[in-house]
């Protein structure tokens, strides 16, 4: 097993990660092959990157 931290992390984030996989590693390594087989097919939708990043700096800005 490789070397582990601990941090903190938000639940939503929480629950995204556990969504894609049964621990938090497992859901952000299946994320990142998902997101290179999507830049492999053909790269990413700019307008769909525009708003996820519109909406997550909404929510920041709520804290």
């Amino acid at each position: 097993m490789a070397d582990s931290k601990v941090v903190r992390v938000q639940l939503d984030a929480l629950e995204t990660a556990l969504r894609y996989g049964n621990s938090i590693s497992e859901g952000i390594r299946t994320m990142e092959k998902l997101l290179k087989e999507k830049d492999k097919k053909g790269g990413f939708d700019i307008e769909a990157v525009r708003i996820v990043v519109r909406e997550e700096l909404d929510s920041i800005g709520r804290y």
